[in-house]
């Protein structure tokens, strides 16, 4: 803003056009007002080429420098709860699915490696979401109905609820 005399709407145009989603058009743009709001300054020649080749040299990298530390919290957390709360921990990334990163059963396999036993879904007990049920003194995910394929929310939820009234007795319920 000092530099090239921007407002703080100007400020945050450049700071969008060199955020995330850049566009060679918009950056090329921004980079014409900056260089004429720097020479309004006196800010010319090797020094001005300094700042906006520092500037574009941070929009190639400053996006995921600037996530680094939360992305490194969310993976440290991550690990925790997956370390000390596993079953906890699977149960809810199987109720949040899809994430774009693993299959649920690539995610059922791998919490099987670390120890966690998954009960299969069952009409007589399964929720829709995925739960935790106690083994003695062990934690285990029952998978939910959300994973029968071709199984609607509603009726899911709806089988829950009839179980609720009455347990079924019989194929026909």
């Amino acid at each position: 803003m000092i530099a090239a005399g921007f407002t703080g709407g100007e400020a945050e145009e450049l700071r969008r056009a060199f955020g995330f989603k850049r566009s060679e058009k918009r950056m090329s743009e921004v980079e014409v007002k900056l260089r004429r709001g720097m020479e309004k300054k006196g800010i010319t020649g090797e020094v001005q080429d300094t700042i906006v080749k520092s500037i574009t040299s941070f929009a190639l990298y400053g996006f995921p420098e600037s996530h680094a530390a939360s992305f490194a919290l969310l993976a440290y957390a991550s690990a925790y709860l997956k370390c000390h709360y596993l079953a906890a921990f699977t149960a809810a990334i199987l109720n949040n699915q899809p994430m774009g990163f693993y299959s649920p059963a690539t995610l059922v396999k791998d919490a099987q490696r670390h120890g966690l036993r998954v009960r299969a879904i069952d009409v007589t007990c399964s929720d829709w979401l995925c739960t935790i049920e106690r083994d003695g003194e062990m934690l285990c995910v029952r998978l939910g109905l959300r994973f029968v394929k071709g199984l609607r929310e509603e009726i899911g939820k709806g089988i829950v609820r009839q179980r609720g009234v009455r347990a079924f007795a019989s194929i026909d319920d």
